[in-house]
């Protein structure tokens, strides 16, 4: 009988999911994001289209777990990025009392103009500015076509930018 695809899966997980898990976190230094690392990886991977050969399992799979754990890693490096780009922006902004209400204003001015963005555009554009994802991440999570929540997120900058044009 011809093993499946699924079996081959299978059986190599239950073989290497903790040397995976350790891979992962020597990389990420955190156990559990390790831990959902690896399980994504192999939900991605029994999705995937493609045959599954016995032989290559070993180096896709590692190789999805590698990548997988640096762009969380880029995306960390990113945040914290931003955050101290925040902080020190809001420091700078504390020392001069009109520069700090233009700033008040124009935050409250873009809330309004992302309030005002219809529903779908403001969940994308959203969840990229906020959730800090990509086009694909986002459309991913909202069960959506790339090229739709592109477009969306597209046409909600163009109403935000547009909206924030005169408010300094």
């Amino acid at each position: 009988m011809e093993r499946t695809k699924f079996d081959i899966i299978s059986e190599y997980y239950e073989a290497n999911v903790d040397e995976l898990r350790l891979f992962a976190d020597s990389l990420l230094n955190d156990i559990e994001e390790s831990k959902d690392v690896v399980q994504q990886c192999f939900t991605h991977l029994l999705a995937m289209q493609q045959n599954i050969i016995p032989d290559s399992i070993g180096a896709l799979v590692h190789q999805m777990v590698r990548n997988a754990s640096v762009s969380i890693l880029r995306k960390k490096a990113i945040q914290r990025t931003y955050s101290k780009n925040v902080t020190a922006s809001a420091n700078a902004l504390s020392e001069y009392p009109e520069t700090r209400i233009m700033a008040k204003d124009m935050l409250d001015r873009a809330n309004e103009q992302i309030a005002m963005l219809p529903e779908k555009c403001r969940n994308v554009y959203e969840l990229n500015i906020y959730g800090g994802m990509k086009v694909a991440e986002i459309a991913e999570k909202l069960q959506i076509n790339y090229r739709y929540a592109e477009k969306q997120l597209g046409m909600a900058r163009k109403i935000v930018r547009k909206g924030l044009r005169n408010v300094v």
